[in-house]
């Protein structure tokens, strides 16, 4: 079987080989996580991580793909939220009116992120101007109430710093931000404190990617899918006793501090899989935001979007 995935410290001990699906003779290929937004990878591989949102719509659509209850990536959200230091914003609500860049519309952190703001921020979609960067793809049509001006090529991090636009939105830290220009800040003024109160008032801490396999290979070996699953589980145990075991081995100098906080706010399993349990509420809140933002036409049950789940579930 091969299968595409990126390299995080809970995915390594299956990239490595220290965690073997049963029954399957497992070929790794890592690649950049962005690669998993930006094409159809499950047409290229028997099973890849893949953006949740592009497989939501494609499932929907009757395409032949399938997802496992797994999901290696989920991401603070609001942490991807940018204006100019200069600008006087305090709250999202702030930017009724203005102008949001993103790369795109439709990826999977600004459908969060839209969602999010929405529902609990006082600011929807259809009250900002859009500038992108690049044409939407995946089969995804924005809503006709939502004003999305396409500037071919530009960079949001370019048009913040020009003035251009207000705020930005992106699926990864801008370059001035990560090094340290001043002109460049996160829209919520402490957004860790404003991720942790809203985690734990909400018990969502966003989903981003899933894994997925060939509808054709799940239909004729289903106990692979379920082997695969369970190997995710096994490798995300075998990183979660290391690091608790031994911390230092994280690239942060305060790294045991680091995972007791995160324990105290998201629990001992934040990266659980299945879809039971707090995840359930995570991906029908998922599922209402795509549905309202036109990702897809209908609200699927999750049965249908995952139609395995795990046997502890």
């Amino acid at each position: 079987m091969n299968l595409a995935l990126a390299d995080y410290d809970r995915t390594r001990p299956l990239i490595e080989g220290h965690v073997k699906p049963e029954g399957i003779a497992l070929k790794v290929n890592t690649a950049w996580i962005g690669d998993f937004c930006v094409r159809p990878v499950y047409e290229e591989y028997d099973a890849a991580e893949f953006s949740l949102s592009w497989y939501v719509a494609a499932r929907t659509r009757g395409e032949p793909v399938v997802a496992l209850p797994v999901f290696p990536l989920r991401m603070p959200v609001l942490a991807y939220l940018f204006c100019r230091s200069d600008a006087p914003y305090s709250c999202p609500a702030d930017l009724i009116g203005k102008k949001i860049a993103a790369p795109c519309y439709r990826f999977t952190v600004n459908l969060w992120l839209r969602g999010m703001l929405k529902e609990h921020f006082g600011l929807a979609p259809e009250q900002v101007e859009w500038i992108t960067g690049a044409p939407e793809g995946a089969g995804y049509v924005p809503p006709a109430n939502v004003k999305i001006t396409l500037k071919l090529g530009s960079k949001a991090e370019d048009l913040l710093e020009r003035g251009e636009v207000d705020a930005i939105m992106v699926p990864v830290l801008p370059r001035p931000f990560v090094e340290g220009e001043i002109w460049i800040r996160r829209l919520f003024r402490d957004c860790r404190a404003e991720t942790r109160s809203f985690v734990t008032r909400t018990g969502i801490h966003p989903i981003t990617h899933t894994v997925v396999m060939k509808q054709s290979l799940f239909d004729r070996h289903p106990w692979a899918a379920q082997s695969l699953a369970q190997a995710f589980v096994a490798a995300q145990k075998a990183s979660d006793d290391f690091y608790a075991r031994d911390p230092k081995h994280l690239g942060l100098s305060e790294a045991v501090f680091c995972l007791e906080e995160e324990r105290a706010i998201y629990g001992k399993n934040r990266w659980s899989h299945g879809i039971d349990g707090p995840n359930r509420k995570v991906l029908e809140t998922f599922v209402r935001y795509a549905h309202e933002q036109g990702y897809i036409a209908r609200r699927p049950d999750l049965e249908e979007l995952f139609p395995m789940d795990l046997p502890a579930n």
